[in-house]
């Protein structure tokens, strides 16, 4: 249906601009900056993928209509969006848009990342594929749940060598008992 992916754009719009006024205030400049070229591949690739994806579904190459398919693209999107905006809201001041560690940095093994070590990716990926699903186009579903996760996972390999060497033996242990992204799997 054309109004839900209708929908679903405004709502990404909505998200990413909250999002990075919430995430870039906190860009910290107190510390080394680590990040060799996750935030530069999310900042270029990332709205790449959004573009092409939403051209696509103006298109009738890969349309579906499965209007609740679409439905509950929104609600996976809606949830993935309460969970990264969650996981930021309990990391506080360590969450940062660049890959850096702070002087008072410490280990956070409550709340969501009691069971995974990055809910905010975690939630991102649940928002973004929601997404692909809302704009009703299986090319555009597609493209998105290939490529959005290649690019978190880089992201998140700079974060863990970072964490690592600015944390120890903490971050460590942490990793030794919490799953990366899934919880109980990966």
């Amino acid at each position: 249906m054309l109004i839900l992916r209708d929908v679903a754009i405004a709502l990404l719009f909505a998200w990413i601009s909250i999002d990075a006024i919430v995430v870039f205030r906190r860009k910290s400049g107190q510390a080394e900056n680590r990040d060799r070229s996750s935030l530069k591949l999310l900042m270029i690739a990332g709205p790449l993928v959004w573009m092409v994806s939403i051209g696509l579904a103006f298109t009738s190459i890969g349309a579906f209509q499965f209007p609740k398919g679409q439905v509950i693209g929104l609600l996976v999107m809606v949830f993935g969006i309460v969970l990264r905006s969650t996981a930021i809201a309990q990391l506080g001041q360590f969450h940062t848009p660049n890959v850096a560690v702070l002087a008072e940095h410490q280990v956070k093994a409550t709340g969501l990342y009691r069971h995974v070590r990055h809910p905010s990716y975690l939630g991102a990926l649940i928002g973004f594929a929601g997404f692909g699903l809302a704009l009703g186009n299986w090319l555009s579903l597609l493209l998105i749940v290939l490529v959005t996760p290649a690019i978190y996972l880089h992201r998140i390999r700079e974060e863990e060598i970072a964490l690592t060497a600015g944390l120890g033996d903490a971050y460590r242990e942490y990793c030794r008992h919490t799953k990366r992204l899934i919880p109980w799997v990966y």
